[in-house]
């Protein structure tokens, strides 16, 4: 994959590097791989299903996902709060799409007694999937959802950082404790349209949830007349309209946007902001679709990815 590169020392993952590049005063530049400045542009994917909700109905339909991501124009995703099977990895390293890994969260209800469960789920997760070079980024904590039962955060994003050096952390990606300026990056969430994450110390801007446009189409929602979006927009090609002048948005902001991840590639049940009907249908015309690509394509200065 074009991932990949050569890389001394004892890592066991010799297929790419990545980490942040530091100016003179220490305040970061932004995000690099393999030693090169980089610019990742790419969709949420709650990777839910209609049929068999965690669980995919096949393996094209694994790779299908990730190769719709480059038709976007797209060269991230971030697996939102699920490990997926190994073939969908696999499918990423083949494919050359880069994965900013979350871990998962307790939604809602979170107390001390999720500690022991949250930390070896958090060992198994990367031990489990950390030989896969398409993995570039570990999020610890989304938002505010379990970031409230650790105490110690120093220590916590300590603790991902040696279980893994090769890989950068996200310590709470849209959370609260994002402004203690741990692991990474400055990782803000803003709905719908996109803030500005700026760089501040070590840290490369990231703009992890954005979006959320959502176009209600006649005959995909999950139950009639129940979607729901942080922006409604009137049909698909408004949809289109609106997340191209969003992508502009972020074009002009520079180096200040390392990472920025559009909600989200499906529709899921009731969530009807996908680029996708739930049932992996697409909503846009051929022309939106060459539209949004280059819009992103102009965002991460990278061309067409042609996927087999």
């Amino acid at each position: 994959c074009w991932l990949k590169a050569s890389l001394g020392g004892p890592s066991r993952d010799p297929c790419r590097a990545s980490g942040t590049a530091a100016m003179p005063g220490g305040t970061s530049r932004g995000l690099e791989l393999n030693g090169a400045p980089f610019i990742a542009a790419g969709w949420l994917d709650q990777s839910f299903w209609p049929d068999g909700l965690f669980t995919a109905p096949s393996d094209e339909a694994l790779a299908f996902d990730l190769r719709t991501l480059a038709t976007f124009g797209y060269n991230v995703v971030r697996l939102h709060q699920k490990v997926n099977p190994e073939r969908w990895y696999y499918w990423a390293d083949r494919l050359g799409i880069i994965v900013w890994q979350d871990m998962p969260q307790k939604y809602g209800g979170a107390t001390d007694r999720l500690f022991p469960y949250f930390m070896s789920d958090l060992d198994a997760m990367i031990a489990g999937r950390r030989s896969h070079p398409c993995i570039v980024s570990w999020t610890i904590f989304n938002e505010g959802d379990c970031v409230g039962v650790f105490k110690n955060y120093s220590a916590m994003a300590a603790y991902v950082k040696a279980a893994d050096p090769s890989r950068l952390v996200d310590f709470n990606s849209g959370g609260p404790a994002n402004a203690l300026g741990l692991g990474d990056a400055n990782d803000i969430h803003t709905y719908p349209y996109p803030g500005d994450p700026t760089r501040k110390l070590a840290q490369y801007g990231m703009l992890g949830e954005f979006g959320g446009v959502g176009a209600f189409v006649t005959g995909k929602e999950w139950v009639p007349k129940k979607c729901s979006t942080y922006l409604k927009a009137s049909s698909p090609h408004d949809e289109a309209n609106i997340y191209v002048a969003m992508a502009q948005t972020i074009k002009e902001r520079g180096t200040s946007v390392s990472v920025s991840i559009y909600t989200q590639i499906a529709d899921v049940e009731l969530e009807c902001d996908g680029f996708l009907n739930y049932d992996r249908t697409n909503k846009f015309s051929a022309a939106d679709i060459t539209r949004i690509a280059e819009a992103n394509r102009n965002i991460t200065g990278q061309p067409q990815l042609h996927l087999k």
